[in-house]
């Protein structure tokens, strides 16, 4: 082959190599994962698709500690397409949406005509029956009804079947969380937490099975909404957001060290933020998760919807880790992104 040709030929066979290499690093970059979670932008499932799942409740699977979020669908005008969402992640970073496990075509209230307004779903996984069983304030679109509903289902990603709806107590309730009393891998009982007719928070202890109450145990005597319990060295938390719909407003944290929420009585430790609107959103949940800097131990991470009012379809979420400088002295600071192993 003539010398000209040979290096010519080279060139081509270089320009390949080089395109190829071009194109699998475009396609690495596109596919990678952010180690970050980051606050304040819209988070993406696996498929490129906006996050879905407000009023966000996780579950840390029972049988492989992987975890299950599930919420409330897209925020639009028209009740006939909510329901609840969920999605499957093994490290709280990277979601797969699993699809809708609860719809309004599966639920209803006696005497009570759709559709329905269906929020803040909570689901635990129950021992004795072996049943996922999800909770969920439900209600018409001008609150007027008041109820929770209640659903099972034999494996976490549905679809779940409804059960009943009910007023726990026979009092009227509205925003509302679960909280599942667990020490040293065992249960001492589940709770549920919600708004007592606007006026007061409400906690009762639920029935062996999950699908009922047995009475209130534990009250603050304050109009509080968006709660969410944590228990950390011998004390029981309760962030909390104020009522004002969609709109933030200053959180407010409770500490109560009673030995169980069968009678707890709650201190109110004030707003552990340093911003008047909880930096533009409402609690939901609090998620305790294993802490790399600290092997054997725990932290907190805060969730909450930021609504975005009256933008509700684009609504997102902002994740913060809770910092304790003592028992009493605890605060969420703002953080544009921040890594689960930094704690």
């Amino acid at each position: 082959m003539p010398l000209g040709k040979f290096f010519k030929a080279t060139n081509v066979v270089w320009s390949l190599v080089i395109i190829v290499l071009l194109n699998n690093q475009a396609s690495n970059s596109e596919h990678s994962v952010s180690t970050f979670i980051k606050n304040g932008v819209i988070w993406n499932d696996t498929d490129g698709q906006s996050i879905q799942a407000h009023a966000t409740g996780i579950l840390i699977d029972p049988h492989d500690n992987s975890y299950w979020w599930y919420g409330e669908s897209l925020k639009t005008a028209n009740l006939s397409d909510h329901g609840i969402n969920c999605y499957h992640s093994t490290d709280l970073l990277t979601w797969t949406n699993m699809g809708q496990v609860l719809g309004q075509q599966q639920v209803s209230i006696q005497g009570q005509p759709g559709p329905y307004v269906i929020e803040r779903p909570k689901v635990l996984w129950n021992s004795v029956t072996e049943r996922f069983v999800m909770w969920f304030h439900l209600d018409s679109s001008s609150y007027s009804y008041r109820y929770v509903g209640i659903a099972i289902s034999p494996v976490p990603n549905g679809v779940f079947t409804f059960i009943h709806a009910f007023q726990p107590d026979g009092i009227p309730s509205l925003d509302m969380n679960l909280y599942e009393d667990k020490r040293n891998g065992s249960v001492r009982g589940a709770y549920l937490v919600r708004s007592c007719n606007n006026q007061y928070v409400g906690i009762s202890r639920l029935t062996d099975d999950y699908l009922n109450t047995t009475g209130l145990t534990s009250i603050i005597n304050e109009p509080r909404e968006g709660h969410a319990i944590f228990h950390r060295n011998n004390n029981y938390y309760m962030m909390t957001s104020h009522l004002t719909g969609w709109m933030p407003n200053p959180a407010e944290l409770f500490i109560s060290n009673a030995d169980s929420l069968q009678d707890a009585r709650w201190i109110s430790l004030g707003n552990p933020t340093n911003s008047v609107t909880t930096f533009n959103t409402q609690s939901t949940f609090v998620l305790p998760f294993p802490s790399t800097k600290q092997p054997g131990t725990q932290f907190y991470i805060y969730m909450g919807d930021r609504w975005n009012y009256p933008a509700l379809l684009s609504a997102s979420y902002v994740w913060l880790p809770y910092k304790f400088y003592s028992d009493t002295n605890v605060t969420l600071e703002w953080q544009d992104q921040w890594s689960l192993s930094d704690y």
